[in-house]
């Protein structure tokens, strides 16, 4: 290896290095700044010469942490409920506040929730690509005695929308793929996603094989 080669192969390691930690640190102090300053004014006023920078942060976090204690019981429920309908009648306050709403839980909290009950890929025309959906249930259609499964398929960056599929069973594959980590992949194009994951034969077939491996 010749000293030039050596010189820009070395570069190359320390940019691979470096980049990612600076725009991490960046990132995060962004985020530090950002979230100190919400509640610091208060806090600064409060406390007087007592501040110390980053009591703001831990006021933010510690207002988030009591909102989600108001709202995990009934009570908070039912004005937070209140509170929506009130939202839900401004025309320009509903218009930003449902899709955000909406997008939140889709994110965060899919694990909680029964509209996504897995991950599934499906199956192209083609057979050439995988298109991953969630599923959300069963349904039957007139004449037919085998149940369609419903599996919502959102875009991407803005998985707020998507289509609705009615799909047979054949033509989906289980995944390992957990719906909060489906999500995130969605919602960041690709960008964050596990190194792989596991796309299965179908449903169906694997019941198929079980049942056969338990016979004697």
């Amino acid at each position: 290896m010749n000293v030039k080669t050596h010189f820009k192969s070395t570069l190359l390691a320390g940019i691979l290095t470096l980049v990612p930690l600076g725009v991490t640190y960046f990132v995060l102090r962004f985020l530090f700044i950002t979230l100190d300053g919400w509640l610091a004014p208060v806090v600064s006023r409060i406390l007087s010469e007592k501040y110390v920078t980053g009591m703001g942060l831990l006021a933010t976090i510690l207002l988030v942490y009591l909102t989600g204690v108001i709202v995990s019981n009934i009570v908070g429920r039912k004005l937070i409920g209140l509170g929506e309908k009130v939202l839900n009648r401004i025309p320009l306050v509903r218009d930003v506040y449902a899709p955000v709403r909406q997008l939140v839980q889709m994110v965060l909290g899919p694990e909680h929730s029964n509209k996504f009950k897995r991950v599934v890929a499906i199956e192209s025309p083609h057979r050439s690509m995988r298109i991953i959906g969630f599923v959300t249930g069963e349904m039957y259609e007139d004449g037919n005695s085998v149940p369609l499964t419903s599996v919502f398929v959102p875009t991407s960056p803005n998985p707020t929308t998507g289509v609705l599929l009615f799909c047979n069973s054949d033509i989906l594959r289980e995944t390992n793929l957990k719906p909060e980590t489906a999500m995130k992949m969605l919602v960041s194009g690709g960008v964050v996603a596990p190194d792989h994951f596991t796309i299965y034969q179908m449903f169906h077939e694997n019941q198929g094989d079980s049942e056969k491996k338990s016979e004697p």
